[in-house]
Parts: C-alpha cells; sequence; structure tokens
C-alpha cells in the first residue's frame, strides 16, 4: 500500500486575498457605494465593451462602412446645406473615418468646422482644409489644426454636426470617451437656442440651432437596450450608420 504526503497548505497572502476579492466583486456587479459610482462604473464598462467590438471590427469591413457612411452624409446634407457650414470631428484610431468627408466637403464648397480641445474639458472650434497647419494640443495626445478659436456662438450659422459616440441608443443618449467634451458642447448649443429665442414666441428659425448627429457603425446604433446615462447627458438629433439616417423626436424640418 503506498501513500500521498501532502505539504502543508501554504497561508494565505493577504494581498492576493484581497486581489482576488475585487476581482470577484467586479464580476458580481458590487460596482461602488453610490448611485454616481454605481454609473460612472456601468459607463465603463460599456464603454470597455464597445471599444472592444469596434476594435474587433475587421479592417475591410471598416473601411468600406467609413466609405458608406461619406456617401450617406453627402448625399443627405449637400442637397439640404443652407449655410453651407458643417462640424466634423476629426477621427482617430478604429473610429469611423472622416478624412474623406472633410475633403469631399471642403471641395463642395462647404466650410468644415472641426473641435479642438481647450482646458477644463471643453471645446472650441477651427476652419479645416486639406494640408491645414496643426500642432499638438496642449491638454490631449493628438495633433489639432492652427486656426481662429470659434465659441458655441458661430454654430448659429452651421447646418450640421457630426458628434463621434461609442454607441447611440433609440432615445439619442450617445456614449463618448468619458470626457464629457460634446455633453458640455451640446448644453451650450440648447443655450444658444434659447439666446435666439428671447423675444419671439414663434421659436427660434429653423436654422438657429444646428442638427447634431452621431456617426457610428453599423452594430453601435441600439435598437435594443440603452446606453447607461444621467441628467448630464445630451441626446443628439439623429443617428448616421451606413444603413442611413435616423432622426429622434421631431427630427429636421
Amino acid at each position: 500500500m503506498s501513500f500521498h504526503q501532502h505539504s502543508p497548505a501554504p497561508s494565505p497572502d493577504p494581498a492576493e486575498g484581497q486581489a482576488q476579492l475585487q476581482y470577484s466583486e467586479s464580476l458580481t456587479g458590487n460596482r461602488g457605494e453610490t448611485p454616481e459610482e454605481v454609473l460612472r462604473h456601468r459607463k465603463q464598462d460599456f464603454r470597455t465593451l464597445w471599444r472592444a467590438r469596434r476594435r474587433e471590427l475587421d479592417p475591410a469591413d471598416r473601411a468600406e462602412q467609413s466609405a458608406v457612411l461619406t456617401r450617406t452624409v453627402l448625399d443627405w446634407y449637400l442637397p439640404r446645406a443652407h449655410h453651407r457650414r458643417a462640424a466634423v470631428v476629426m477621427s482617430y484610431g478604429s473610429e469611423p473615418d472622416t478624412g474623406p468627408l472633410r475633403t469631399a466637403l471642403h471641395e463642395a464648397g462647404v466650410e468644415v468646422l472641426v473641435p479642438i480641445t481647450e482646458p477644463e474639458r471643453r471645446m472650441s472650434w477651427t476652419a479645416w482644409h486639406p494640408g491645414v497647419e496643426v500642432a499638438r494640443s496642449p491638454v490631449a495626445p493628438i495633433d489639432e489644426p492652427v486656426g481662429e478659436r470659434l465659441g458655441v456662438d458661430t454654430f448659429a450659422t452651421v447646418d450640421l454636426v457630426l458628434v463621434p459616440a461609442q454607441v447611440v441608443d433609440t432615445r439619442g443618449l450617445r456614449l463618448g470617451q468619458g470626457g464629457g467634451y460634446y455633453d458640455r458642447f451640446l448644453a451650450g448649443l440648447e443655450g444658444l437656442g434659447r439666446r435666439e429665442n428671447t423675444g419671439h414666441d414663434a421659436g427660434p428659425a429653423p436654422s438657429a440651432v444646428p442638427l447634431t448627429v452621431a456617426m457610428v457603425f453599423r452594430h453601435e446604433f441600439l435598437t435594443r437596450g440603452q446606453v447607461p446615462s444621467d441628467e448630464h447627458d445630451r441626446p443628439v438629433d439623429g443617428v448616421v450608420t451606413p444603413d442611413g439616417f435616423t432622426w429622434f423626436g421631431a427630427g429636421p424640418s
């Protein structure tokens, strides 16, 4: 008869035990003590998931969808352009590629504005054209065009704002990168509309505030489920995917 001799179990490492507990809590949904903490964790979990899905998109599919998005925006916007001014995010990494769209708009005689990151997580805007001089942002690891900085008041004469998003739901609420830049900007547009409306019972002119549209890949428009949100999150007017535009609320006139 043989016997297997077992070594004594090692004493548990307190640090390792704490790390395992934290990991377990992250899986079981213990993601904060206050509603604000819980929401912050939910948003970050959502963001992590959709970032991963975007990175996993086949490069050929990403390029094809970006090209269709460009044609879709041009076909819808150019016949309806009033001021012939549009604000377009400068894409980075795995986002839908807006480079060809910006070039096509410029060649069609549309003034293209792009965002500039400012301190305190705010944005200004400046004109873009092919070959524009760029410089490193002092507040973000990105290169941005050099030029006159424009504030929210200039958007009284902008037709369309294409807003970045990780994912958008049917309420028009979007999940961005987490900096809050665009939610502050969208809130500013609401204020612009109120200023334009002052003293006029009929409300603001149709062009007082531009249409805001999130631009995402096909799978990033949630037709079921909702984006985690709170009262600080601002909806967009619509979403554009390679399948076309979807409008929320009244939509464009």
